[in-house]
């Protein structure tokens, strides 16, 4: 089961979409690096939009009952985790992969 909020289930939906543009693209002598294209491209993606939508869309509300102002902050996660970090996640799983292919 995947669990998001927000626009949260992006970050999952460009690492697919990547992936499956990179599958019809890269030669087939290359097809090792397909995944390890597709997290940096998924990681890039999350980073960006993840700082943009989550720091930026904040609306202030004023309590008709007590009169004190609510801040209601956007929250974009997958999994629980904000999607700005998963940008980091991928970005990190994919320099795993990258060194272990290389080191093949």
């Amino acid at each position: 089961m995947i669990v998001w909020s927000g626009r949260g289930f992006t970050a999952l939906l460009v690492l697919l979409l990547a992936f499956a543009v990179f599958v019809k693209i890269i030669p087939a002598e290359q097809k090792d690096y397909v995944f390890v294209l597709s997290l940096f491209i998924a990681g890039a993606f999350s980073w960006v939009m993840g700082k943009k939508w989550n720091e930026k869309e904040t609306k202030t509300y004023i309590d008709k009952e007590s009169g004190q102002e609510v801040t209601m902050q956007a929250n974009h996660s997958l999994f629980w985790i904000k999607l700005q970090y998963w940008g980091i996640i991928f970005a990190g799983i994919g320099l795993i992969i990258l060194v272990q292919q290389l080191l093949k």
